[in-house]
């Protein structure tokens, strides 16, 4: 009896042969239903009551995520496959160069961690300056400008324009 078993097993194993793009649609589709479940349990308040109320946009998401997840499956198992990457500067016979992905992986912890104290310009500038410098790059100085240009731009474009207060930090009085 354990044979039809075995063999069902390998028959599957082999028909899913070369189509990881599935693990992509079921990622999709795990995403998808944690965004509407979580849109479920808002609950409608005086203060969110608005003209769409809390709950489109967050179930346009999730549906979106949904449908693309469906069409990606499909699409796999009709025998559609994305083509492997052939970027002009990609070498895929490379492997990762973990120092540089734990190092940006540190980055962003020390990022999050710092926020509070030195600030949302600060750290952000520093996260970009460091980041740059460890994908490679030699400009030190327009690095750093680049870093501090981008950091205020954004900070200023949250303050201002949407509304939402980042942490100050150190410049807390002087932005």
């Amino acid at each position: 009896m354990t044979v039809p078993s075995t063999a069902a097993a390998h028959g599957l194993r082999a028909r899913l042969q070369g189509r990881s793009e599935l693990g992509v649609a079921a990622l999709l589709a795990v995403i998808a239903i944690v965004i509407a479940v979580d849109t479920a349990n808002i609950r409608h308040t005086a203060i969110n009551a608005g003209v769409m109320g809390p709950r489109v946009v967050p179930t346009i998401i999730a549906i979106g995520l949904g449908l693309c997840a469906i069409a990606l499956a499909i699409s796999v198992l009709r025998g559609g496959h994305a083509d492997a990457e052939d970027g002009e500067d990609i070498d895929l016979s490379q492997k990762a160069h973990w120092p540089t992905v734990f190092g940006l992986g540190g980055l962003i912890l020390v990022f999050a961690l710092s926020m509070d104290l030195l600030g949302f310009v600060i750290g952000s500038a520093l996260l970009f300056y460091g980041s740059a410098l460890l994908l490679g790059s030699r400009r030190f100085v327009w690095a750093l400008v680049i870093g501090i240009l981008l950091a205020v731009g954004t900070f200023y474009g949250f303050v201002l324009g949407l509304g939402i207060n980042l942490p100050a930090g150190l410049l807390t009085g002087i932005l």
